[in-house]
């Protein structure tokens, strides 16, 4: 088991490895063996609880109100009692998944702890209803969101609320509380992933803006005006502070028009500020490039994706010209598993293949004289230690 680096490995890594306790240690009555199973249940229980509730903490370095603290703190806790009557049902389902009655160890803590994650990043992207989505708007777009970002999620969320205007802030609250109440069940309303084409629209408009090209979109604030036009900036993925800054600029932008849709709108700027799984892999894991390929022309399975177990189908569709050459891929379809993720789409993880995928269908060979669409499915299987191209 590669144990990941929040601290759930470190929490439970105590429950994993303990031996149970000696039978011959018992003052009086032996305990059963059941009963000493059931005790490193509970302790299983309780440390993901304690993960959950470093989780949902609000940082005290966060200028909050004080009636939003409250009220925060307040979520968090019902949201941790909850939890712990939800996880035992977890672990009954990844047994009788497993058909092992008996199941412990890193397997199973693996899998709780990845269905937690995807929990987090589903609450991140759900919407709670067309009203608290208006309310949720402002927020966004209120000037100080993007100013305090904790590192963790909760933490986040709660200092965008203190950001947005006063008014918004009891449906902002009751839209984390509905978004909470929801963890755990079948969500079937989640919105699809945007395409590419739309999560990328606001990194293509700051190319052009860098390279002195004419865009339509809302002036920038000075922070990320000063961060797309450094002079001795290299290229790199921005941090959260940027990314926010960016995806509202975008939001800003979209809505401008008084044609767009403001729900798609809000639907891709959460996904682009959606929770990165890519932050909860130790330095030891970060990706090779995609580009990485194997001897026989296959991509390498990315690292990230690899250390997270993700597995699955992509389906991609490629424009090919005359000469056999591919002039545009995307990402169709994605069918991924992920240990632990039951009932929903693994949306924490579903795309972390979707790099190597499209590099391969770039330079893979295809048919000279035979323009047009293509469409293939790479299967991606760990087992294997290799993608199968179909």
């Amino acid at each position: 088991m590669r144990w990941l680096k929040t601290g759930l490995g470190r929490l439970l890594l105590c429950c994993a490895s303990a031996p149970l306790p000696s039978i011959a240690s018992a003052a009086t009555e032996a305990p059963t063996v059941q009963a000493l199973l059931a005790e490193q249940d509970a302790a299983l229980v309780n440390g993901l609880a304690r993960w959950h509730e470093n989780a949902y903490a609000v940082p005290d370095d966060i200028a909050l109100d004080s009636s939003l603290r409250d009220a925060a703190a307040q979520l968090a806790r019902d949201h941790v009692a909850r939890l712990k009557t939800l996880i035992p049902a977890w672990i009954t389902e990844e047994r009788a998944a497993a058909n092992n009655p008996n199941l412990r160890g890193a397997d199973l803590h693996q899998a709780l702890y990845l269905r937690s994650l995807n929990e987090i990043a589903i609450a991140s992207v759900e919407s709670a209803g067309p009203a608290l989505d208006e309310a949720w708007l402002k927020a966004a777009l209120a000037p100080k969101a993007c100013s305090t970002l904790p590192a963790a999620y909760f933490g986040r969320r709660i200092a965008m609320i203190q950001a947005a205007p006063a008014d918004a802030r009891p449906a902002l609250l009751a839209a984390e509380k509905e978004l909470l109440s929801r963890v755990g069940t079948t969500r079937q309303g989640l919105a699809a992933r945007p395409a590419a084409a739309e999560l990328m629209a606001a990194d293509h408009a700051v190319t052009r803006l860098r390279e002195g090209l004419p865009v339509a979109a809302a002036p920038m604030t000075p922070f990320l005006a000063a961060q797309v036009f450094a002079r001795d900036r290299k290229p790199a993925k921005p941090d959260r502070w940027e990314q926010c800054a960016r995806s509202q600029w975008w939001l800003q932008s979209q809505l401008a028009d008084v044609k767009t849709d403001r729900t798609r709108a809000l639907t891709v700027y959460r996904y682009s500020t959606m929770l990165d799984v890519n932050d909860f892999v130790p330095a030891g894991y970060k990706p090779k490039a995609a580009s990485a390929s194997r001897a026989d022309g296959k991509p390498a399975y990315p690292a990230v994706a690899s250390f997270f177990h993700v597995q699955g189908e992509s389906t991609l569709q490629v424009n090919v010209d005359d000469q056999g050459k591919a002039f545009k891929t995307e990402v169709v379809a994605r069918e991924m598993r992920v240990p632990g993720v039951r009932g929903n789409r693994p949306l924490a993880f579903e795309a972390l293949l979707d790099d190597a995928a499209l590099d391969y269908a770039r330079q893979r060979s295809y048919p000279t004289g035979k323009a047009g669409k293509a469409e293939f499915v790479m299967e991606w299987n760990l087992d294997k230690g290799s993608d199968e191209a179909k």
